[in-house]
C-alpha cells in the first residue's frame, strides 16, 4: 500500500500542458540578473536571466513559465537563461561576449559596461536583443526533441527593425540523419546475424 504525502488532496495536478513555444526570431528581452560563473571546462562565463519584455503578447513568457513550474517543483530554476563564455579558445574576448555588451550599450542610452566597471550587477534592468532559434536535443526515450533558445544577442533597434531567424541547430549523429531521411533505427537483437 501506498504511503500518500499529507498533502494529496490539495497538490495540484500536474496535467502535461505546457507554454506555447515562444516563436523564433528576434525579441526584446529585460534583464533579470547577471552573473560571472564558471564553464564545464573551467573557463569564466557570464550567465544572463532574463524576460521578454517587447509590449507584446510574449510579455512575461519565461516569468509565466517559472511561475507554472514552481507549481510542481519547489526548486524550479528560472528557464530564461543565455550563457556566453568571456573569452575564445585563445584566451581573448569571445565575439559573443563582445556582442551581448554591445547589444546591451546600444539598447539602454547612456549606459556603458565600462563605465560601470564591468560590474555584471549593473546590467539588471537593462534592455538587450536576443535572436532565437531552434536546437534539436535528444530525448531519453532516443527522440529528438526541438527547444527555442537565444542563440546570440542584437540591439533593441535591430529586434525591430526585423532580422531573419538564425538556422535551426541540428544533431549530427547518425541516428539523428537517419530520422530526418524517414528511418527509423531498429534495436533488435532477435533478428539473426546477416551474412554480409
Amino acid at each position: 500500500m501506498i504511503k500518500i504525502p499529507n498533502d494529496f488532496d490539495t497538490a495540484r495536478a500536474y496535467d502535461g500542458q505546457g507554454a506555447t513555444p515562444l516563436p523564433i526570431g528576434p525579441h526584446i528581452c529585460r534583464i533579470v540578473s547577471a552573473k560571472q560563473e564558471t564553464s564545464r571546462n573551467g573557463n569564466p562565463m557570464l550567465v544572463v536571466a532574463f524576460d521578454i519584455a517587447e509590449n507584446g503578447p510574449d510579455d512575461g513568457y519565461y516569468k509565466a513559465q517559472f511561475d507554472r513550474k514552481k507549481n510542481y517543483n519547489a526548486d524550479a530554476k528560472w528557464p530564461g537563461i543565455f550563457r556566453t563564455g568571456l573569452t575564445n579558445k585563445d584566451g581573448k574576448t569571445s565575439g559573443y561576449f563582445k556582442g551581448f555588451v554591445t547589444s546591451v550599450e546600444e539598447s539602454n542610452t547612456g549606459y556603458s559596461f565600462k563605465a560601470a566597471g564591468y560590474d555584471e550587477n549593473t546590467l539588471k534592468g537593462k534592455l538587450v536583443g536576443f535572436n532565437f532559434g531552434e536546437e534539436e536535443w535528444r530525448k531519453t526515450d532516443g527522440t529528438i526533441g526541438v527547444s527555442v533558445k537565444p542563440f546570440y544577442a542584437v540591439s533593441a533597434a535591430r529586434v525591430r527593425e526585423g532580422i531573419a531567424p538564425p538556422p535551426r541547430k541540428v544533431l549530427n549523429d547518425q541516428q539523428a540523419q537517419m530520422e530526418r531521411q524517414g528511418f527509423t533505427p531498429v534495436e533488435d537483437d532477435s533478428l539473426p546475424d546477416l551474412p554480409f
